[in-house]
């Protein structure tokens, strides 16, 4: 295969794309020779590599993703959190006797071998920390492939990641989007961990269909697809602190999360104290170019604005109405949440997610209706729910979702708040990667033997 490249000065992969794989499985057998407690010793060295890169890591992120520059020191931030809590999340994956009706069982946890990922554009620096670590925990060795718009970033954290590992524990491809596509279904590839559009996803699927009929070895794919989160305010709920999360959670790095508060859902009841607030908190957002420290949202990609211009514009047709923001001149679309009617939630910009600083807000009588507003989608990322605690907790219980906080933003940053989701936004709901870049194995030795 052409297209796969060293990272640059680095020792751990290798110079010969065309023998990529073969390379990936001798660094298999290599890491294979460690064991659990060795491999997180070398995950916490790259870390420590990480953060002493940290300010050239936020450098390519602003300049070369377009991220504003606070939003890329949380993306540092939040890599680095994971890194540090990845021994608790391995124990999971930690070798142990089970019980057996006689001898002795012993559970164990074997890597698949290799592991390609597929980066987004909008997190070039977690994610690819987040796949390459879990793998590396496992004992698996990684071909990533970073979205072309953010291959130096994601290239240079995963230097710093894993300097220290064996040659080919990690490569980068940066072959053309069909070619490097067909990786999903190349003979070697024990599993793939794709973070990309529900719509990327699925065509990821159909290839590998496709090659299954014609007899290519089967390997877990494991999206991590689109989310179109909800987040609920009931009456009585603290209303600053919700409008606040509401813009954190729905405007941050420009609205570009699958995890962000994407629909927002108010209680009737609670209409007149939060709405105001929720205008007040978004339009305290400071909107400007990525480099600028005091900048909370930046321009989106001329093709996401279009999308997102679109989308408004449709709301508005369909009865929507500005409660902030719109076009503006400087980036293109300001923070913006629109109040949509009944009528107006079959509009894209509340059936599908939205990936810009475009909200819909709705209005419903009750905390019932406001459940099943929030429910009635195909995407099952996660939700938030503000309100007292008993209420807020029976709505949160009754939630489609694998990522539910109560009182607490959608962007809560805790490692062991793990993101994943079923339906549209996934298979595995909030499952461990390390969890789900291993098998079970089970080896059973008879009484006496």
């Amino acid at each position: 295969m052409r297209g796969g490249t060293l990272l640059v000065d680095s020792p751990t992969v290798t110079t010969a794309p065309k023998d990529m794989l073969d390379v990936a499985r001798y660094a298999v057998q290599e890491i294979g020779r460690m064991d659990l407690d060795q491999r997180l010793d070398l995950i916490a060295a790259g870390a420590r590599a990480i953060a002493a890169e940290e300010q050239a890591i936020e450098d390519l992120a602003v300049a070369e993703a377009g991220q504003a520059r606070k939003f890329a020191r949380r993306e540092i931030g939040s890599a680095l959190d994971l890194l540090d809590a990845l021994p608790d999340l391995a124990e999971a994956i930690r070798p142990r006797e089970v019980p057996a009706r006689s001898g002795t069982t012993r559970l164990e946890f074997a890597p698949y071998g290799v592991v390609f990922g597929w980066h987004s554009a909008n997190s070039p620096i977690w994610v690819p920390t987040l796949i390459a670590a879990s793998a590396f925990a496992g004992g698996n060795a990684v071909l990533a492939r970073p979205s072309r718009r953010v291959g130096s970033t994601t290239a240079r954290v995963l230097e710093a990641l894993t300097y220290r590992w064996p040659l080919g524990a990690v490569q980068v491809v940066t072959a053309p989007p069909d070619e490097a596509e067909a990786l999903i279904a190349a003979p070697g590839i024990g599993a793939v961990v794709a973070h990309a559009s529900t719509a990327t996803c699925r065509r990821h699927m159909a290839r590998l269909a496709a090659a299954y009929e014609h007899g290519a070895t089967m390997r877990p794919y494991i999206p991590e697809a689109s989310g179109n989160d909800a987040m609920i305010v009931l009456d009585g709920a603290d209303m600053d602190r919700a409008a606040d999360a509401a813009a954190l959670g729905g405007f941050a790095n420009a609205g570009q999360l699958c995890m962000a508060a994407k629909r927002i859902i108010v209680e009737r009841a609670a209409r007149d104290e939060f709405v105001p607030r929720l205008v007040e908190a978004v339009q305290a957002l400071v909107t400007g170019p990525a480099e600028d420290e005091r900048t909370d949202v930046a321009p989106i990609a001329p093709q996401a604005l279009a999308r997102a211009l679109d989308d408004l514009e449709e709301a508005l047709a369909a009865g929507g109405k500005v409660l902030t923001g719109g076009h503006d001149d400087v980036t293109g679309l300001s923070p913006t949440v629109v109040l949509l009617p009944g009528p107006a939630l079959g509009a894209r910009l509340w059936r599908d997610e939205s990936f810009a600083p475009l909200r819909g807000l709705a209005i419903a009588d009750d905390a019932r209706q406001a459940v099943a507003l929030a429910n009635d989608t195909p995407f099952g990322l996660g939700a938030a729910v503000f309100g007292p605690h008993e209420r807020a907790m029976t709505v949160a219980a009754a939630l489609k979702g694998a990522r539910i906080t109560v009182n607490e933003g959608p962007l809560y940053q805790d490692p062991h708040l793990v993101v994943g989701g079923i339906g549209d936004s996934g298979l595995a709901g909030a499952r461990p990667k390390v969890e789900q870049l291993v098998f079970a194995r089970r080896v059973h030795v008879a009484a006496g033997g």
